[in-house]
């Protein structure tokens, strides 16, 4: 029964939260944009999803450690993270705690959600229609043109939460968007986020691990490491798994 009632008590206090942010970041935000402050207000926006994604996770009580935050590239004007999937709060724990202020390639359900649209088009991200081709095309050409403009994009390449440490099979038509921009490739690996809900069934504090790996350059590879591109990522993703498969 605790565990139920700590669920429902975070529920409540998530979305009084997300009410909150829309005035003290949200309004400002939109407000400089119409003066024709735009750095400014992606400035802001920079600090306020990563205060978001941090308020968001430290009220579940989980503990979060970052790995390799050196490996981040610096002054890199085309960026694509790329991420394996785990659980609902993969795309807190990247705003939170990765030091790059990405929008994200989401299914378009997330327009629907009272306030919580706001943010996920604050931050710059492109909503997808799974189910449709046409939408597919259109994501990643708007994402394309999100990346050369100097806005980071966040990819999940296996498509959906695995819910589990299993990765599922990153699939190769979702890095269109980083080759296409010629973009840096961050590869990130979310590790043990699925506990946080998924696992159990219902919110828990645990540990959640993030690994920031080396950048890849995608100017620089040729034909063939672009078709192998897909599994490359996969195998430097999954390395911090392999001993939870």
């Amino acid at each position: 029964m605790g565990k139920i009632v700590f669920t429902a008590v975070y529920v409540l206090y998530f979305s009084v939260i997300l009410l909150l942010t829309q005035v003290v970041f949200l309004l400002p935000y939109f407000l400089l944009r119409v003066a024709g402050l735009k750095a400014t207000a992606l400035k802001l926006m920079k600090y306020a999803s990563m205060a978001m994604g941090r308020m968001v996770i430290i009220a579940t009580g989980t503990k979060v450690e970052l790995h390799g935050k050196e490996n981040l590239p610096q002054n890199h004007q085309r960026i694509c993270l790329v991420a394996n999937h785990q659980g609902l709060f993969d795309i807190p724990l990247i705003s939170g705690y990765i030091p790059v202020s990405a929008g994200f390639i989401a299914k378009k359900e997330l327009a629907w959600i009272p306030f919580l649209n706001f943010w996920v088009f604050a931050v710059g991200s492109v909503l997808i229609n799974r189910k449709s081709r046409h939408s597919a095309v259109q994501a990643i050409r708007a994402g394309v043109e999100r990346i050369k403009g100097g806005q980071p994009i966040c990819i999940f390449p296996e498509g959906t939460r695995s819910r589990s440490m299993q990765m599922g099979t990153f699939k190769a038509g979702s890095l269109k968007l980083a080759l296409r921009s010629e973009a840096t490739i961050i590869p990130i690996t979310i590790r043990n986020s699925f506990s946080m809900y998924e696992g159990p069934g219902y919110m828990q504090p645990t540990t959640v691990s993030l690994y920031i790996h080396p950048p890849i350059e995608t100017e620089q590879l040729d034909d063939e490491g672009q078709k192998s591109l897909a599994w490359h990522l996969q195998e430097i993703i999954g390395g911090p798994l392999a001993d939870d498969q």
